[in-house]
C-alpha cells in the first residue's frame, strides 16, 4: 500500500466519521447531514440592485390609513430596514434620523430623489406602506399581522453624451431601477389567540421587525434560515 492511497483511505475515513458525527447532531435526516458538510452555507440572491460600494437614504411613507393606530410606523419600518442594509459590505446608509429631520423639513415632498440630491446620495429607496394591521377586521380574538409594502429605488447618475460617455459637469439624472411589493403575514404559522398574553404593542412591535426583515431581502443576500419567523415576544 502506498503513502497516497493509505492518505486517501484517511480522508475517506475522516469524512465519514464527520458525516456520522453530523447525524448525530440533526437525527436521522440525511438531507441535514449533507448541509453540514457543504463548504458554504446557501444564500438567497437579493432580487434588486447592489448597492456596494454607494450611498444610500431610506424614505418611509404610511398611508393614513395604515398609521391611524400607530403614529410611529414610518420611523419604525425605516429603523429597522437600514440596521439589515447597513450589513451590506461598503454600504453608506444616511442616518435615519438625519433623513426624519429633512422629511420634517420638506413636508410637501412628493419626488424621492429630491432626498438623494441634497444627501449627495446614489441611491434612495422608497418603502410606501399601503397595508398594515396586527388583527383581521371584524375578529378581536386573535392576532394575525398583515401588511404590503411598494418598495422603489432610484439612482442618481450623470447624463451621457453620444458616445455614452458620462457628462460630469452636469446635474445628475434619476433612473428607476427597482419596483416591486412586499406582502408579509406573521405568524405564518396561524393566529396567535388574544387570551395568550401577548398585547398589541409587542405583537406589532414584532410583527414590524420580521416586516423589516423581509424588505431587506430585496436588497439584501439572506440565508433560507432567516426566512424562519421568530415568534418569541418581549412583553416589557
Amino acid at each position: 500500500m502506498t503513502p497516497r492511497t493509505l492518505a486517501r483511505m484517511r480522508h475517506a475515513a475522516a469524512m465519514i466519521l464527520l458525516a456520522g458525527s453530523s447525524v448525530a447532531l440533526v437525527g436521522c435526516d440525511p438531507r441535514a447531514a449533507f448541509y453540514f458538510l457543504q463548504p458554504n452555507a446557501p444564500t438567497i440572491a437579493a432580487p434588486g440592485p447592489k448597492l456596494e460600494g454607494k450611498k444610500v437614504v431610506v424614505l418611509t411613507h404610511a398611508t393614513s390609513a395604515s398609521q391611524a393606530e400607530f403614529p410611529a410606523l414610518e420611523r419604525d419600518l425605516n429603523r429597522e430596514f437600514v440596521s439589515h442594509l447597513k450589513t451590506v459590505k461598503k454600504v453608506t446608509v444616511v442616518d435615519p434620523e438625519k433623513v426624519r429631520t429633512w422629511v420634517e423639513g420638506h413636508p410637501k415632498w412628493t419626488d424621492p430623489t429630491d432626498a438623494a440630491r441634497d444627501f449627495e446620495a446614489d441611491i434612495v429607496i422608497f418603502l410606501e406602506l399601503e397595508q398594515f394591521q396586527v388583527q383581521a377586521p371584524g375578529d378581536l380574538n386573535i392576532l394575525q399581522g398583515s401588511a404590503k409594502v411598494h418598495l422603489q429605488a432610484f439612482e442618481l447618475t450623470p447624463p451621457k453624451n453620444s458616445k455614452g460617455k458620462p457628462i460630469l459637469d452636469q446635474p445628475k439624472e434619476s433612473n428607476s431601477i427597482y419596483d416591486d411589493y412586499q406582502e408579509s403575514t406573521f405568524p405564518i404559522r396561524g393566529p396567535i389567540p388574544m387570551d395568550s398574553g401577548v398585547g398589541r404593542a409587542a405583537f406589532k412591535n414584532k410583527f414590524i421587525q420580521v416586516l423589516g426583515s423581509e424588505c431587506s431581502w430585496h436588497f439584501v443576500d439572506h440565508s433560507p434560515d432567516d426566512m424562519i419567523q421568530d415568534v418569541k415576544f418581549n412583553q416589557r
